[in-house]
């Protein structure tokens, strides 16, 4: 009796493994082998547009975190790390020229350049596996007084990615205040604040690192 007591339980501990392994490593083992494989991608546009386009480690970081204050689900954090490694792909379309041009652009390079976004989805779709990343890319550039019913996650990738841009060419304030006058209008006003909160806690952080520091020297 106690053998088959014990028969049983050591069977019930193996089904539970195995689900543990197929719904929480697997998935997981997965997630960072693809993230590894495109962050290639993403190094190959950043190359191509001189670091203009295509950044995704400083990217990757904030997001996640904001995804985190605004509670996101852990498929959806994960859904929008992929579309940050993809969401300038399509710039391999676009000219060189256009991409690295110094001065202002002409109409007709900036509706060129404003296509990136649906043919990065278009490229998504093409890859196996990955065609349901594909409606976040093409909404990456989300307008919030257009569109206020999408997924936070594009929101998300819309507000982070004009600040990184403007953070990029002037100065973290410079790319908060942009934020901030976008509320309501550009861009989705929880995920403002979620960013604003998360910026102003890691210049906290950095402030009481630096002063943990200094201390050690006194």
């Amino acid at each position: 009796m106690e053998g088959t007591w014990w028969a049983g339980l050591t069977a019930i501990g193996s089904l539970l493994a195995l689900a543990y392994y197929a719904f929480v490593v697997a998935p997981a083992r997965l997630h960072r082998w693809r993230c590894e494989g495109l962050r290639a991608f993403a190094r190959l546009i950043e190359l191509r547009t001189q670091g203009r386009y295509g950044k995704s480690e400083p990217l990757t970081e904030i997001a996640h975190a904001v995804a985190l204050r605004l509670r996101l689900p852990l498929h959806e954090r994960r859904r929008m790390e992929l579309a940050i490694y993809l969401r300038d792909i399509g710039m391999v379309a676009i000219p060189y020229a256009t991409l690295n041009k110094q001065g202002a652009l002409t109409c007709a390079e900036r509706v060129l350049l404003d296509r990136h976004a649906e043919i990065s989805a278009s490229i998504t779709e093409q890859i196996p596996g990955l065609w349901q990343v594909a409606p976040l890319v093409r909404m990456h550039h989300v307008v919030y007084s257009e569109h206020p019913d999408a997924p936070l996650s594009a929101h998300i990738l819309s507000a982070l990615d004009d600040w990184l841009r403007i953070a990029q060419h002037a100065d973290a304030d410079a790319a908060a205040a942009v934020l901030k006058q976008g509320i309501g209008t550009r861009y989705h006003p929880l995920v403002v604040q979620a960013i604003l909160d998360e910026l102003r806690q890691r210049a906290l952080d950095r402030r009481n690192r630096l002063a943990r520091s200094a201390a050690l020297w006194l």
